[in-house]
């Protein structure tokens, strides 16, 4: 007699085993609310600025989306760098774990819409420019409010879809290391809170230091100015000083100072110190400023007269302004020389011209700036 062998199952005592569902949305996973990935990507912005600040002083676009702002923005050298090597950091932490640090504040994770994993390095990057769609008049950033599932365009182009957790089911190299991880070195493991508190404390100081930024800026003038006396002919005497323009950027009570441009000036007088009553007659008298730093590098200028000082906006040595910042006494003519660098330590050397021919002219040393822009903060 042949008998029949009873199906295959679980022990006795014991339910049949659950296969893990993969589905990227479920009961414990959400679909992410619109308003938690907005602050998300606040937060990012914020990280990627503050970064970028303190690495140079740059103030880029508080933007991590394309459409949104241009990374890099102004500010000093190597801020688009910067930007951008920030962006690179947040879009690996988002291909293999599927969050940045502002997503994971906000519990949101963006994950592939079959296998509930995060989406690799090639389609996040893909995702990112994907975005692009979604900045047009901001309709795909608004339609993942009104969507069910959450999703932009981007996330329909990718197959991606952003759930409410900070626990997605791993990417297959992120597993892979876990179980190297656990096998050979145990002690690296460390609890989930950890790195939710390190998130959170970063995009916290980002926050803090995109809100309380303030900003400003200013013109210093040299507070003594150096003179000389021609020794030709038609007697005067030049007055030579220095100014600089700086921007000034503070946040988190971090302040970073930006010069902007250095300048010297030289105004000519006939009543400082010397008699000119035997001055020839000249016309309209023109003032030439030679500035020579110590390597022998030269920058000069001509302009008619008419030097008079600051306008009524205080406004003194702009490019455009027509002589120095300061105004002398039987004053006949002024110019202003822009230098690529600090000028303390240069040399001026003046000349005064009566249609193109030199009647007067001498050198004295460039007066320096004492004052640090920052002490004025």
């Amino acid at each position: 007699m042949t008998t029949t062998a009873p199906p295959l199952g679980p022990p006795a005592g014991r339910g049949r085993p659950v296969e893990h569902a993969l589905d990227p949305v479920t009961k414990d996973r959400p679909p992410a609310v619109w308003g938690l990935r907005v602050l998300a990507t606040l937060l990012d912005s914020a990280l990627v600025a503050s970064v970028a600040s303190l690495a140079t002083g740059a103030t880029p676009s508080l933007a991590a989306l394309p459409g949104l702002g241009e990374p890099g923005g102004p500010g000093g050298p190597g801020g688009p760098a910067w930007t951008a090597g920030t962006l690179l950091v947040l879009g690996i932490l988002q291909a293999y774990t599927g969050m940045t640090p502002g997503k994971r504040v906000a519990h949101v994770a963006v994950v592939d819409d079959r296998s509930g994993r995060p989406i690799g390095l090639p389609g996040t990057v893909l995702r990112w420019f994907a975005h692009v769609l979604d900045a047009i008049l901001l309709i795909g950033y608004l339609r993942s409010a009104f969507r069910k599932d959450g999703r932009t365009f981007a996330d329909s182009l990718l197959g991606t879809v952003a759930v409410r957790t900070t626990t997605p089911e791993p990417h297959p190299l992120v597993a892979r290391l876990r179980t190297t991880r656990d096998t050979r070195a145990p002690w690296l493991r460390w609890p989930r809170r950890v790195t939710a508190v390190a998130a959170l404390v970063l995009c916290a100081a980002a926050a803090t230091m995109s809100i309380t930024a303030s900003s400003g800026g200013g013109q210093q003038m040299s507070e003594q100015q150096t003179s000389c006396t021609s020794t030709g002919d038609f007697a005067a005497t030049a007055t030579i000083g220095s100014a600089r323009s700086f921007d000034m950027d503070s946040r988190l009570g971090i302040t970073r100072v930006d010069i902007t441009r250095w300048q010297v000036a030289v105004a000519w007088s006939t009543g400082l110190g010397v008699d000119s009553s035997d001055n020839p007659e000249a016309g309209d008298l023109a003032a030439r400023l030679t500035v020579t730093s110590p390597d022998g590098r030269a920058l000069s200028w001509a302009e008619s007269p008419g030097a008079s000082g600051l306008d009524e906006a205080g406004v003194g040595f702009d490019d455009a302004a027509d002589g120095a910042w300061f105004s002398l006494a039987d004053e006949v003519a002024s110019v202003v020389v822009t230098v690529p660098e600090e000028p303390a330590g240069w040399t001026a050397h003046a000349e005064l011209l009566d249609d193109g021919a030199i009647v007067a002219g001498c050198s004295a040393p460039v007066p320096a700036i004492e004052t640090d822009p920052a002490d004025l903060w």
